[in-house]
């Protein structure tokens, strides 16, 4: 059954759907094979189920590499029988899944979907935009919607899809994403156990009808879930797409202007941060996001300066206090600025405060 703490085990040996979530003994796997048993249900309810399971390398890589979009995978035996297995329930918004595969295996990924993971057993490694994060046993993680590096080892892993047309339909940002590769804190974890809690089993029953609404509800509360849950992607950071050595200095150097935006740093120490000569950091960022190292250091500052003007209390802090933390020492070219990119007057952000 998928609990909150261990994630969607959708099922251990083929056959129905029980209302614990648990599968019955209807159906049994050969030792070298694998089978499927695809499960009906009613007409008007979109779920389907589906139960794979052998120790035949050679199929469980068939379905794995289709199913995952596995490029270049290798794999080394970890024992002399590899045991394998995958169970989902899936509509046309999302997917509880369980997997097991006994084996050592390297490879690159990417889904159109948005995957939360979380470990059952095993260990895993993702590494993405030179970064290795392992998973941690019973902790979500949502994965990279880019092309990823994983490494699996023994790996027992759950997972929820979400159908990302879905999700940013639901969130009414079609540029939204998740940071990947982060963890929730420990209130977000308590909402995402709460609603695999709450909400698994029911979805699990296939053998029992659910209407359109529920299976729309069940869906948003996996996804509301979640955007509680992770930490959003911030848009510059969507903004530099792939993942060569260029772009991984690129992101080096947005991840720097955004950390030391207050400092009196230039164009040398953000060059310094990425790795890059001067001229280096001018041609990538012309290429990459036709800016200016000047200006993606006044467009930071600008943005930092609308947050903290919109958190402000006006009877605290003045327009000119705010400029002047993030750099801007001439308050007429301040307010030209902030008014050109954002529409209104600082002034104005700060009076919105009192009306909200």
């Amino acid at each position: 059954m998928l609990s909150p703490e261990a994630g969607p085990s959708v099922a251990r040996r083929s056959g129905s759907v029980g209302r614990s979530g648990s599968v019955g003994r209807s159906g049994s796997v050969g030792r070298s094979g694998s089978v499927e048993r695809p499960r009906a249900v009613p007409r008007q309810d979109t779920r389907s189920y589906r139960r794979l399971a052998g120790t035949d390398i050679d199929q469980a890589m068939a379905f794995f590499t289709a199913d995952y979009d596995l490029k270049a995978p290798v794999i080394r035996r970890t024992r002399p029988d590899t045991l394998w297995d995958f169970a989902g329930v899936t509509d046309e918004r999302m997917s509880l899944r369980t997997s097991r595969f006994g084996v050592d295996l390297r490879s690159q990924s990417q889904s159109d979907d948005v995957i939360v993971a979380w470990l059952r057993s095993g260990s895993s490694t993702i590494t993405f935009n030179g970064r290795a994060v392992d998973l941690v046993q019973g902790v979500p993680m949502v994965l990279p919607s880019e092309l990823y590096d994983l490494h699996h080892r023994d790996v027992g892993l759950n997972l929820v899809h979400l159908d990302r047309k879905f999700l940013t339909d639901l969130v009414g940002d079609d540029t939204f994403a998740f940071e990947p590769l982060e963890r929730p804190d420990a209130d977000g974890l308590r909402v995402w156990q709460e609603t695999v809690r709450r909400h698994s089993s029911t979805w699990l029953q296939v053998d029992t009808e659910l209407s359109a609404v529920a299976r729309r509800d069940i869906a948003e509360a996996f996804a509301t879930a979640a955007v509680r849950a992770f930490p959003r992607r911030s848009s510059w950071r969507t903004a530099v797409s792939g993942s060569g050595p260029e772009h991984q200095r690129l992101r080096r150097a947005l991840d720097y202007v955004h950390a030391h935006a207050r400092e009196p740093i230039g164009t040398p120490e953000i060059a310094a941060a990425a790795g890059l000569s001067p001229r280096g950091l001018q041609q990538s960022l012309r290429r990459h996001l036709d800016q200016t190292p000047g200006e993606l250091l006044r467009s930071v500052r600008l943005d930092g300066a609308r947050d903290d003007l919109r958190r402000a209390d006006r009877d605290e802090t003045s327009v000119a206090d705010i400029a002047r933390a993030w750099g801007f020492g001439h308050l007429g070219r301040f307010s030209a600025a902030f008014r050109s990119r954002f529409g209104e007057l600082p002034s104005d952000t700060l009076r919105s405060r009192l009306r909200r």
